[in-house]
């Protein structure tokens, strides 16, 4: 494995930041067990935080990125114009995990897009970062709303849609008619993929991804005139077509993508976690899982398919693939233990893939965990 980052949690943006005492003294203990190349942190507007451990970073020679949420977190600091559904109504997250709201805005507003732009020049553009790691670029997840996967229709959307010969109308049609496997998917070939049954549901999530793509190619072009390394955070690929990443578009923008691969998470962007919000009822959860050729279990997610999914994803991306892995622990949702991460790691290892980041907050992982990364890098 060529290549290790790390993720650090700074806390919220408008919640209290981790004192730096914390973080040096974890990352001290870290680097003393990994050969680290890049540290990711975010997001709170702690300045001084991250003037600190950048000094402390640059004297070893590791690269620092801004761990920075664009299309959701980004509305506590500025008035962003909201997501609206298929009927207009306005998407308001209820889901709160943590210091995360999961409230997003619409994505493809270029209004929403300058003024998440400002929030980067007033908060962080004076810090020395190597480069910035962009989280939340997407639309909500079913783990968020259903609502919200069937968005936005907010009028700039719908002008969009309508220049792409969107039949509305049909769409609308097509929502309210889903069969037992949901959104009358009948294949699946790798990387999201999917064949459709319904052509209005098959050009909804396409023209998903070219928005998406549309907006993060201009956010992605401010911070490469600035000369910022870029990485862009992931959902795994059989999930991502549902939040409007197209993987083999994004990876032609950026350094290196990083997919969610977690296999043991019950929470946002958990493998086993958003299957189980996709899915509704048990005939649902067998017709799909004979798509994907997994079992229907609960708990820890299927590692063959997991494997499978890194090497397609591998041989399309125009960037490296530095695959999630959780390390930390916490009850109820992520109970990671040395023995999961020595199966991942060995698995992963074995797609090819250039590397992996360790997430997604160091701060919370333990001793044994990060001694079982040392031992594997080793081998």
């Amino acid at each position: 494995m060529a290549s290790i980052g790390i993720q650090l949690f700074s806390g919220g943006f408008l919640g209290n930041s981790i004192p730096y005492e914390i973080v040096e003294q974890k990352l001290i203990f870290i680097l003393s067990k990994l050969p680290v190349d890049k540290v990711i942190m975010g997001w709170s507007g702690d300045k001084f935080l991250y003037e600190k451990t950048a000094k402390f970073l640059e004297k070893r020679n590791i690269e620092f990125y801004l761990w920075f949420p664009v299309f959701s977190e980004t509305g506590a600091l500025k008035n962003l114009n909201p997501l609206l559904d298929y009927q207009g109504r306005k998407l308001v997250s209820e889901k709160v995990h943590g210091e995360e709201n999961f409230a997003f805005c619409c994505p493809t507003d270029t209004q929403n897009i300058e003024m998440i732009l400002k929030i980067f020049e007033q908060e962080f553009a004076s810090i020395p970062f190597t480069g910035v790691f962009l989280d939340k670029i997407r639309y909500p997840s079913f783990a968020q709303s259903r609502r919200g996967v069937f968005s936005c229709f907010c009028p700039k959307c719908l002008e969009k849609f309508n220049k792409n010969n969107f039949d509305f109308d049909g769409f609308k049609a097509s929502y309210s008619n889903q069969n037992h496997i949901p959104l009358n998917i009948r294949g699946y070939h790798g990387n999201g993929n999917y064949e459709f049954e319904d052509p209005n549901i098959s050009q909804f999530f396409s023209l998903k991804g070219k928005f998406i793509y549309q907006s993060i190619k201009s956010i992605c072009g401010y911070f490469k005139e600035k000369n910022y390394k870029i990485g862009l955070d992931v959902f795994a690929p059989f999930l991502s077509t549902f939040v409007g990443q197209d993987l083999v578009s994004l990876s032609r923008l950026c350094d290196f993508l990083k997919p969610m691969m977690y296999r043991i998470t019950h929470a946002p962007a958990g493998m086993p976690f958003e299957l189980n919000a996709l899915l509704q009822g048990e005939s649902e959860r067998q017709g799909f899982c004979k798509i994907l050729g997994i079992d229907a279990e609960n708990g820890i997610f299927n590692l063959d398919f997991t494997i499978k999914e890194l090497r397609n994803l591998k041989q399309i991306s125009q960037c490296s693939i530095s695959a999630g892995i959780e390390i930390n622990r916490k009850k109820n949702i992520a109970e990671v233990y040395p023995e999961y991460i020595e199966e991942t790691m060995e698995a992963y290892v074995r797609t090819g893939i250039q590397g992996l980041i360790l997430s997604w907050d160091l701060l919370d992982a333990p001793p044994e965990n990060i001694v079982k990364v040392g031992e594997m890098m080793g081998r």
